[in-house]
């Protein structure tokens, strides 16, 4: 894996031209990471929302680890 200075150095060595490119491609990079982030997050919900499957976890947890307090 590149390392920052790396990548760096690389784009300092490309023509002028190219600078517009490399700040659209970083867009897309961060609307990629974004979306990514998006769906972990709806994947997540939507298993918080499962009550029998967190119920069967809460359980899991409960005899692996003991009763949690609620306090």
């Amino acid at each position: 894996m590149a390392d920052r200075a790396e990548l760096i150095k690389k784009i300092d060595q490309l023509p002028p031209k190219y600078i517009g490119k490399i700040f659209d491609f970083i867009s897309y990079l961060q609307q990629e990471a974004k979306s990514g982030n998006n769906n972990e997050i709806a994947a997540y919900q939507a298993m918080a929302a499962d009550i029998e499957r967190e119920q069967e976890a809460s359980e899991w947890c409960n005899s692996y680890f003991g009763p949690a307090c609620n306090k």
